[in-house]
């Protein structure tokens, strides 16, 4: 009753304030009595918590505390009624799991055994500490129709309900599950035996009613992902009603996230879309039909963050967080004062935040049109400052990191230049970018300031209006660098240069002026120090410039070594011995001076063998001979540690130098195993078989062996599919795994189902890569791995072209070799077209964008060409967006009676950049293409082609010693 509440309760308050004082014993003594009492007066919810306490002040007061605690446990478990057994059962795998948790590393490390050999939890390997886990949260779990009855009212005092209202547990039953579930639901395989359960039905990601009656079954009983999804079956048949309950809900929520997350199946979200909405549209009006349209909006949320306003492979996603936004509002709208409402609320928050980065080039010539580019999301105007400062403000703004002392220091400055620009915004709630012209500034440094009307965003750039440029050039003994024009490179003669740096690991800020020479450059003599933070103050005239920063490293050559030193190289027979055996080595002994090295003969060194503990187990005392080497051997002791031994050679010179080799208790193996070829070719969704056998050296099958297998997939693209995407970076995925025998032969044989990655795009011929591995175990216990792999696509030929990337219009013929084969690497004959086009280069030459195009350019293409003549508009300078010329060759080719193709008159052909494309078939009419860009230059032009800024050519494509060389600059 209520006396008994009270009694308790002012004992726990003597007990806090023992703690409070330190005085962990007395307070012990206080939770005893407790204890005492609890018990005499059946009080589970009391006793549970007096365990706990005691447990708690174990640990602080005895050493080795964790046995007599779990010893505490169980001995509790024995003498109390079922439903406190269960609860304390529950507790008892959860301090198993905190301590495997605490102590991961040790039982990774951890052979198995057979059994559990003792009670000491602390010894167990991972096998055994799992299972213990496992047993006693399964027994926590028994006798669920009387957990289910159990309020958890009476255990208030040692329940806390940190995130989840009491609504959502409202029985033991659910605690006690929710309790395990938080074991079997992490992101790890503690034990995977080879029939290991695999979330891959479809059926999973039912809705709740069907999900919960579907009959789950599987070898692997102690699978942690199997037992999850067992406890959510049983939860949710307890809470199922013709009335669905917010903990219903809850459960079916947090089942369908779980197995989201581990599934496999490529349509696993599409199956998860529908189920949330069936889900949504069964509750009709009811609040709780808000929770699943939450979930809904959140998974539309995760693939929109996947959406790249700079890729071409995801435009599906653009528009999905609006999606998200749209059914968080619908929540908020139909039921504004449920959990669902402030969940959208929350989620709508996170979609709205803005971001803002502003980029500029960090030096601009003076008196020009400039740009900068912004990046940004959920914004549409910004409020623009420039601001010029000199170089001390420039110090001075570089060393603030926090944005309010960022905003003081700008607005003690004073603008002279600020604008207001709107920004495109359709509403996606995605990052987008768009450039903005910056009018001409005078010679200075400046700041670029960009803020949203409400001031709550900022960005801030740092860039320079200069006419100075420098250019550093490296050489052995010194560097130089040269002072030019920044738009035409004319050298600048007579340019103070003012050097600040530090050397070495200095802080002193050193000062060097120099004057440029005719050819606008200075130099700086490399000495034995490393230079460092290095700045240039450029004045020529009335321009100035600041440049930085700068590295030099140390001239390792610069005065004579005439130190002298020694090393040794020592060389064992093997890199890998059994106890007991020989340890054969031989050792060289060098010294250098003056960069130059010779043997060290008559050298006296101490040869030592050491163990895995640094131990000496055995030493001899050698000369080194007239050739500067010692040997020897060393007999490794048959009882001792195993691991990483090492030999010491040491002496007065050579101070002393290790090599290590591994002591492992190893046997030869007796038997090999592979696969063999595979010779048949596949397409995506066949059923594929691969043979493998495994055989005694001595000849003789090795049979009714055990072959544990799995099938990864991986997908490989051609190179052409790379020129205008970004690369690839799909993950391997396992598709199948299993076990089969050897038969009365050796053999066996693997069958999976070549499954395809549905993100890839059949029309750009990807190639799946399905790499078999198998580990072939024999009656002793021996194993062995074989790896196989098999290439499966839509198509099943691959072209090549093989042409020169340099063609001399000089020469009268040119070879071109087309290589056709099956994915299994084997020539195929093949027939097709082959045609080769001129490219269109830019009408002028560009210089290379200092970013990616825009993905929203507001300035027209007649304003921008206009202020920035020499600039790509988007990315017309590359050479994978030049369009299609006039063909200058096209023929017809078939590999099977010739795989070359020589082009003749190319002399008449215009210089400059071509691409050659092949068209084909294989034999099941897939079509298959191959692309590639080849050069065709002409040493007697007098023009560089295709407009480009600069170009290099050789007259050949090697040479031999002795051969003149003809290299053209253009």
């Amino acid at each position: 009753g209520l006396a008994q509440e009270d009694f308790y309760a002012k004992q726990w308050v003597e007990v806090q304030q023992l703690e409070n004082k330190g005085l962990t014993k007395s307070a012990l003594e206080k939770v005893d009595s407790i204890a005492e009492r609890a018990l005499s007066d059946n009080n589970a919810s009391q006793r549970i918590k007096a365990l706990l306490y005691q447990s708690k002040y174990a640990l602080i007061l005895e050493e080795n505390a964790q046995l007599k605690i779990i010893s505490s446990f169980k001995s509790e478990i024995e003498k109390s009624d079922i439903v406190t057994k269960r609860v304390i059962e529950n507790l008892l795998a959860t301090l198993y799991w905190q301590y495997f948790q605490q102590n991961r590393y040790r039982f990774y490390n951890r052979t198995n055994t057979a059994e559990k050999v003792d009670d000491d939890f602390r010894t167990w390997d991972l096998q055994t500490i799992y299972k213990e886990i496992h047993t006693y949260y399964q027994r926590s779990l028994q006798n669920g129709l009387l957990l289910q009855q159990e309020s958890l009212v009476a255990y208030k005092d040692i329940i806390v309900f940190p995130n989840k209202s009491a609504s959502l547990r409202p029985t033991l039953f659910d605690l006690l599950s929710h309790n395990a579930l938080s074991f079997y639901k992490v992101y790890e395989d503690l034990i995977r035996p080879s029939y290991a359960f695999e979330i891959d039905e479809l059926s999973y990601l039912s809705i709740g009613d069907t999900f919960m009656n579907l009959n789950l079954q599987s070898q692997d009983s102690l699978s942690l992902k199997f037992n999850a999804i067992k406890i959510y079956q049983n939860l949710l048949r307890f809470h199922h009603s013709e009335s669905i309950t917010e903990a219903y809900v809850d459960v079916d929520i947090e089942r369908l996230n779980f197995i989201y997350q581990h599934h496999k199946d490529d349509e696993k979200t599409s199956v998860l879309t529908s189920t949330l909405t069936t889900q949504s549209e069964n509750l009709g009006t009811s609040p709780l039909s808000g929770l699943y349209k939450f979930e809904l909006a959140k998974l539309y949320q995760q693939l929109g963050n996947t959406y790249s306003n700079i890729s071409e492979n995801n435009e599906q996603y653009r528009w999905h967080l609006q999606k998200a936004v749209d059914i968080c509002n619908e929540v908020i709208s139909q039921f504004p004062d449920s959990r669902a409402a402030k969940q959208c609320h929350n989620l709508i928050q996170q979609i709205n935040v803005p971001f803002l980065k502003i980029t500029t080039e960090s030096h601009i010539p003076t008196s020009t049109y400039s740009k900068l580019l912004v990046t940004y999301k959920n914004l549409d105007a910004l409020s623009f400052k420039i601001y010029a400062i000199n170089e001390t403000q420039l110090i001075a703004y570089s060393a603030l990191y926090n944005a309010n002392d960022q905003k003081r220091f700008l607005n003690n400055l004073l603008a002279t230049k600020h604008w207001n620009s709107a920004l495109p915004n359709e509403g996606d709630y995605q990052q987008h970018s768009t450039e903005i012209v910056v009018s001409q500034l005078p010679n200075s440094i400046y700041i670029v300031h960009a803020q949203t009307k409400e001031d709550d965003v900022f960005a801030t750039a740092v860039m320079q209006a200069t006419n100075l440029a420098l250019v550093e050039s490296n050489e052995d003994k010194k560097d130089s660098f040269q002072v030019i024009d920044r738009s035409n490179g004319q050298p600048k003669i007579g340019a103070i240069v003012e050097m600040k740096y530090k050397k070495n690991s200095q802080d002193r800020v050193y000062t060097k002026s120099f004057t440029t020479d005719r050819f606008g450059k200075i130099y700086f003599n490399k000495d034995r120090s490393t230079y460092r933070n290095i700045y240039f103050k450029i004045k020529h005239n009335d321009e100035e410039g600041y440049f930085g920063q700068y590295y030099i490293n140390r001239d390792y050559n610069n005065k004579p070594n005439n130190d002298v030193n020694f090393r040794s190289f020592v060389f064992t027979d093997r890199s890998i011995y059994r106890p007991g055996q020989i340890v054969y080595y031989k050792g060289i002994i060098t010294k250098s001076i003056n960069d130059k090295t010779t043997v060290a003969p008559g050298m006296e060194i101490n040869v030592a063998l050491h163990n895995v503990n640094g131990e000496k187990l055995s030493s001899l005392q050698l000369e080194t001979n007239e050739f500067g080497s010692i040997k020897g051997e060393f007999i490794l002791p048959n009882d001792g540690l195993t691991g990483q031994y090492y030999i010491r050679l040491q002496s007065k010179d050579l101070g002393y130098d290790n090599t290590f080799f591994s002591v492992e208790e190893y046997k030869r193996p007796k038997f090999e195993a592979n696969f063999k070829p595979v010779t048949q070719l596949f397409r995506v969704n066949d059923t594929v078989r691969v043979n493998g056998e495994a055989m005694a050296y001595a000849g003789s099958a090795i049979t009714d062996a055990k072959v544990v297998y799995k099938v990864s997939r991986s997908v490989n693209y051609p190179s052409w599919y790379y020129w205008r995407r970004p690369y690839y970076t799909a993950t391997t995925q396992e598709i199948v795994h299993g076990e089969t025998q050897t038969n009365g032969k050796g053999e066996f044989s693997i069958d999976f189902k070549a499954i395809p990655d549905s993100k890839a795009d059949k029309n750009n011929l990807p190639i799946f890569n399905y790499e078999i591995t198998a580990d072939i175990t024999d009656i002793n216990g021996e194993t062995l791995t074989a790896v196989s792999t098999v290439q499966v696509g839509y198509h099943s030929m691959t072209a090549n072209i093989m042409i020169d990337g340099n063609i001399n219009k000089a020469k009268k013929s040119k070879e071109i070799t087309i290589d056709t084969r099956n994915l299994n690497g084997e020539f195929v004959g093949a027939s097709g077209n082959l045609k080769i086009y001129k490219l269109i280069p830019p009408k002028k030459p560009l210089r290379p964008r200092p970013w990616l195009a825009p993905d929203y350019q507001q300035i027209s293409e007649g304003s921008f060409n206009s202020m920035f003549p020499n600039e790509p508009y988007s990315n017309e300078e590359q050479l994978q967006n030049w369009k299609l010329g006039k063909i200058v060759y096209e023929t017809s080719f078939n590999t099977s009676t010739s795989k070359i193709i020589t082009l003749e008159k190319i002399k008449k052909w215009e210089s400059g950049k071509y691409i050659v494309e092949l068209q084909s078939e294989d034999k099941f009419g897939q079509s298959v293409k191959a692309k590639t860009y080849t050069t065709v230059y002409d040493f007697d032009d007098k023009q560089i082609a295709d407009n480009q800024l600069f170009t290099i050519e050789t007259n050949k494509n090697s040479y031999q010693p002795n051969d003149k060389a003809t290299v053209t600059f253009a």
